[in-house]
């Protein structure tokens, strides 16, 4: 029953009872209902300053309202769908649309770009003084190097009527992402890609009843989820199934991971960032005598070795046949392949060295994001009021959504896995050696497990000249372009 309880708060939580954002009218959605089953019923929430978007009444004549997207969508981040077809998240983000443009009286008008040209069109069109787009998404490591380029878009502190201290904000992101207290993008509720690569962990639930293994779901409750615990059942199920002394992927495994996915996922499960931030929020290299960390990559060296897991792309398909127990994934791809699954999966977060405190949450690392940035020929006002629209919208709109699709496994809700999808969400954790400077600092200790030798050390003492070298001309950059 006291379970149960946490789940009911969860959910009510999860929904975070939005239907406050006004809708096209300026009503506030009591009693309606849409297509999607979602119903904006009377809630003691639902005056909540924090879930309302506080929008001044504008009417902009029908304008058209121009956004940059992508040529091929990554993920969820189409912005503009132009009908509904019963795709529960494309409906859902079409009617969130509509009801923003709707109330604002605009039109969303969606211009696309290669993923890899999307920057230099924003560069083209403001050095050439064309106001050709209002939105314009990219990949969250151009947006950083855009911002070094110059003044090509405005940094989130000059848009008026985006209020991040709003619940559709990320508030642990935009405090991830300043670098010397400036704020250049972050993520909102209408920005789908920080939700689609958050990475966790999914288990084969009848694997673990029939090898009669604790409940892993309790564990993380009791804050007892812990990587020794995470082995110690990779151990149990490990097993050489054609008995030729071999493991080969067709025994069965603990672990079907991908390195890149994997290993990075534990750091910043333990909050540690490979790159973190000064008291004057200034990047530094964060590895060097760093003992927890170099504690946690000896930990991690020692379980690759054991013979417990198997690496690989998912084109082998282990955990999909029923030969692992668990398996590293991005949240994305449970509404997609992990949802055919023939056997219940659950969703649970990487563990920690030590164990927590009961009840403490465990983090999530989000792998990139593609955020929302707004040139710097847009109109402020306008594009601001649009982005805090958007942002609340979605939340009512498109969020539960987008949950219920992730959890459903055979057709059926998951409620513990929304428990764990709604811890996550709320901790993501942003790490700029992994996203920003991905290259120059995660992908070299990512190589040290691919190349299976144990030299933590000295490739710490190699590479840290060059990253703080890199840090250093990065800093020197946007104090030049955005400051000078």
């Amino acid at each position: 029953m006291q379970t149960k309880k946490i789940l009911c708060l969860l959910l009510g939580l999860l929904l975070l009872f939005s239907f406050a954002c006004k809708d096209s009218d300026g009503g506030d959605n009591s009693g309606k209902a849409d297509n999607l089953g979602n119903s904006d019923g009377e809630s003691e929430t639902t005056q909540d300053p924090m879930y309302t978007d506080d929008l001044p009444e504008r009417n902009y004549g029908g304008e058209i309202f121009n956004i940059l997207g992508w040529e091929q969508p990554m993920g969820s981040s189409d912005l503009v769908f132009e009908e509904q077809t019963g795709d529960i998240i494309n409906d859902s983000i079409y009617l969130a649309n509509r009801a923003v443009e709707g109330r604002f009286n605009v039109e969303f008008k969606q211009l696309t770009a290669p993923i890899s040209d999307a920057p230099q069109f924003v560069k083209r069109a403001i050095t050439s003084g064309d106001n050709a787009y209002d939105f314009a998404l990219v990949l969250d490591r151009d947006a950083l190097t855009l911002a070094m380029e110059g003044e090509y878009f405005y940094s989130m502190d000059k848009l008026p009527y985006v209020n991040l201290d709003k619940l559709y904000w990320d508030q642990q992101l935009k405090n991830d992402m300043t670098i010397e207290n400036v704020l250049y993008f972050t993520y909102g509720a209408n920005m789908l890609s920080a939700m689609d690569y958050i990475c966790l962990l999914i288990y084969n639930k009848e694997m673990a009843a029939e090898m009669e293994l604790e409940s892993i779901y309790d564990l993380v409750r009791e804050g007892k989820w812990t990587i020794d615990k995470m082995y110690e059942m990779a151990a149990a199920v490990t097993a050489d199934l054609d008995g030729n002394g071999t493991m080969t992927k067709d025994d069965r495994f603990g672990i079907h991971c991908w390195s890149h996915t994997y290993y990075p996922s534990f750091w910043e499960a333990e909050g540690i960032g490979l790159i973190a931030k000064n008291e004057n929020d200034v990047p530094h290299f964060n590895v060097p005598g760093n003992q927890k960390l170099f504690d946690l990559f000896e930990r991690l060296y020692g379980y690759a070795m054991s013979g417990v897991q198997y690496e690989s792309d998912k084109g082998d398909k282990l955990f999909d046949n029923g030969r692992a127990l668990f398996q590293d994934q991005y949240l994305v791809a449970l509404g997609g392949g992990a949802a055919a699954l023939e056997f219940d999966y659950g969703v649970i977060p990487y563990p920690t060295m030590a164990e927590k405190n009961p009840g403490s949450p465990y983090s999530a690392r989000l792998a990139l994001g593609c955020p929302i940035i707004v040139p710097v020929l847009a109109e402020a006002e306008r594009a601001s009021i649009i982005m805090e629209a958007l942002a609340c919208e979605y939340q009512k709109k498109v969020i539960p959504n987008y949950y219920e699709i992730a959890t459903k496994v055979k057709g059926t809700r998951d409620e513990e896995s929304i428990e764990i999808l709604d811890m996550l969400t709320q901790n993501r954790f942003l790490d700029f050696g992994d996203t920003f400077w991905t290259w120059e600092v995660r992908a070299k200790y990512v190589e040290i497990f691919d190349n299976k030798t144990n030299d933590f050390q000295s490739v710490t003492d190699k590479i840290a000249g060059n990253v703080e070298k890199v840090i250093e001309n990065a800093i020197n950059v946007f104090r030049e372009a955005n400051n000078g």
